[in-house]
């Protein structure tokens, strides 16, 4: 009987890190697949990393059909939840909620894009649009910082046009869309 113990245990310790290993591939399929499900829906951008880990995440789950299978419910699960909010009329908190708990992975592109551009925009520029947009308190541009500014706040009502002609389109709330760029705009210009 001790025998029998002792062989079960050296084999136990033998499958030990191909559980592991699973349970690594498993914790990946679930941090990488919905992230990659919703990035059109929900207007996501998503980081280099992440596309880099979701591809080798694929490859690996190709192998494992367990793995595979997960992949498959975690996608439909996380479009079936997306489905359920937007035509329940939350599609934008949906959306707001997800990137906020998947920051590490994406996000918003519009949010992405603003950040970017405001590498390149001097203090004063992002403090004037602060101030028009997101109610900051005022600041004087001189005459160099009036065409940037110019060019963020197309920038801005660009998205917003695009943002309304979507929702049209789509069926959604055309204010809660609108507003949601907005937020998105005050959100990238308060972390520069």
């Amino acid at each position: 009987m001790k025998r029998c113990l002792a062989a079960f245990a050296i084999a136990a310790s033998l499958f030990a890190p191909v559980a592991h290993a699973n349970d690594a591939l498993e914790a990946k399929v679930r941090a990488y697949v919905p992230v990659v499900s919703l990035a059109k829906v929900c207007d996501l951008r998503i980081n280099e990393a992440t596309l880099g880990d979701h591809r080798a995440m694929l490859e690996a789950a190709k192998s494992d059909p367990n793995a595979n299978k997960l992949a498959y419910r975690v996608h439909y699960e996380t479009q079936t939840a997306y489905i359920k909010a937007r035509d329940g009329g939350q599609r934008v908190a949906f959306c707001r909620d997800f990137i906020a708990a998947n920051s590490q992975y994406a996000k918003a592109r519009f949010t992405a894009v603003v950040e970017d551009h405001m590498s390149d925009i001097s203090t004063s520029v992002q403090k004037a649009i602060a101030h028009n947009v997101c109610g900051a308190p005022p600041v004087k541009l001189s005459k160099a910082d009036w065409k940037p500014y110019a060019l963020i706040k197309k920038m801005l009502q660009t998205e917003q046009k695009l943002a309304r002609e979507n929702a049209e389109t789509n069926g959604w709330i055309v204010t809660e869309e609108t507003t949601a760029v907005t937020e998105q705009f005050c959100a990238a210009i308060k972390t520069r």
